[in-house]
């Protein structure tokens, strides 16, 4: 039987499933085309379970490789030697270019390629003394080095503590939250996601949060509650890709046109979007490098950040209604203080006037009986001054012995004058 010709591509990943010492999973997104094509060949089986599969060689597989191309997959290694002469030359062209080297839209290949020379680069301590090495572009768009003055970037410290998810787990035993939660995810990663809620739920209870379950039919899978305030819904979610579907074609021979979607397997968990927290990261799923599992760490420490800050945005915002309210109180008192002042001001006034108007009709009196009148009218005048006399003893405050006026009964209203633009009802500006 003639053997398959393969591309270098193809024999490499082929090598490292009949002999690399590290399974192929489909964690190895970056690779998972060139496995397909060795599964359509009938060199390599995937098998499903745990939510991934994994690649294995099939009997026509090891045979292709048997006996002229044995030689084992190379393995990664940071001190390479056969990178360490692509490292030089990478760092050569660096500094030829100024410090910056631009390569535009790599290949896939050659994007690899300069990546394992990056790293060899470091391995080998080749980057000059005082100076770091970065990069930009690793996946996709142009491919950017630079080699700058300075220390090396510290990598951030991943955190210590760590969310355990366990691999198997009965649906008996799973946390009742997470064992009722709606995730929209396929039934082969229905179990995982739950792993995962499970790990979330005891984490959470073991730092004195609670889980529950969002109202029946809402998209959210759990809510972590910090405190009596602070309230985190997560959500799960599931990747697809879109693959031909022919089932729209009637005939053997008809052009395949439609497509359809098929899950990805890919788990993503989500924080609930809100403004309160816009530009901050919300989204964590399963990658080339990692897998979800792996990164629930940071999104506890992501939810127990957002419980910080709103704590004390929440305290800040009661030392502002407190200190308005302490404002507010202040003013009411004032306003208080300067009605009874015009209230007392308004009696004083009106005493004084009395007081004045009953000295003066008395000098008036005086002056009147001094006045020479003839006998026709002096009894006249003499009925006249004793009346103003009498009028004048009645309306004089002083011999009343006057006191401080009662005090008014106020309203909120009656206060609104004196507030300067405070409500008189409730601690607000108008």
């Amino acid at each position: 039987m003639a053997r398959t010709k393969l591309n270098e591509r193809q024999l490499d990943v082929l090598r490292r499933i009949c002999h690399g010492g590290t399974p192929i999973t489909s964690d190895d997104s970056g690779i998972a085309a060139t496995v397909y094509a060795l599964r359509t060949r009938g060199l390599v089986t995937t098998a499903w379970a745990h939510g991934r599969w994994t690649a294995a060689p099939t009997e026509a597989g090891l045979r292709h490789l048997a006996p002229t191309d044995v030689t084992p997959a190379p393995r990664p290694s940071a001190g390479a030697p056969s990178a360490a002469p692509e490292a030089a030359e990478l760092i050569s062209r660096v500094q030829q270019a100024g410090g910056t080297l631009h390569i535009a839209n790599p290949t896939p290949d050659e994007r690899a390629r300069v990546r394992r020379a990056l790293h060899a680069a470091r391995a080998d301590h080749l980057v000059p003394d005082g100076h770091r090495l970065q990069h930009t572009g690793r996946d996709k768009g142009d491919l950017v080095v630079t080699l700058r003055p300075g220390p090396p970037p510290r990598r951030p410290t991943p955190p210590s503590e760590t969310i355990p998810v366990p691999d198997n787990l009965s649906p008996e035993r799973l946390h009742p939250a997470a064992a009722t939660a709606h995730i929209p995810a396929c039934p082969d990663c229905q179990p995982r996601a739950r792993r995962i809620l499970h790990a979330l739920c005891h984490a959470a209870e073991a730092k004195n949060y609670t889980v529950s379950n969002p109202a029946t039919g809402s998209a959210v899978s759990l809510v972590i509650t910090i405190g009596d305030d602070s309230s985190f819904p997560l959500s799960f979610h599931e990747g697809s890709y879109e693959v031909p579907d022919p089932s729209g074609a009637k005939y053997a021979w008809q052009r395949v046109s439609g497509r359809t979607t098929r899950p990805s397997h890919e788990l993503q968990l989500s924080i609930e979007h809100t403004y309160a927290h816009r530009g901050r990261r919300s989204h964590w799923g399963d990658r080339q490098r990692w897998r979800l599992e792996d990164k629930l760490p940071t999104l506890f420490q992501e939810i127990a950040h957002r419980a910080h800050i709103e704590y004390e945005r929440r305290e800040a915002q009661q030392r502002k209604e407190e200190e308005t309210r302490q404002r507010w109180l202040t003013a009411m008192q004032q306003a208080r203080t300067a009605l009874l002042e015009d209230h007392r001001l308004k009696a004083l006034r009106t005493q004084v006037q009395a007081w004045q108007e009953a000295t003066a009709i008395r000098a008036y009196c005086d002056a009147l009986e001094d006045h020479h009148v003839t006998p026709d009218v002096a009894e006249a005048t003499t009925a006249w001054t004793a009346w103003a006399r009498a009028y004048a003893d009645r309306i004089d405050p002083i011999p009343q012995n006057p006191r401080p006026p009662e005090p008014p009964a106020i309203t909120p209203e009656d206060l609104r004058p004196y507030l300067h633009g405070w409500s008189p009802y409730e601690p607000k500006r108008k």
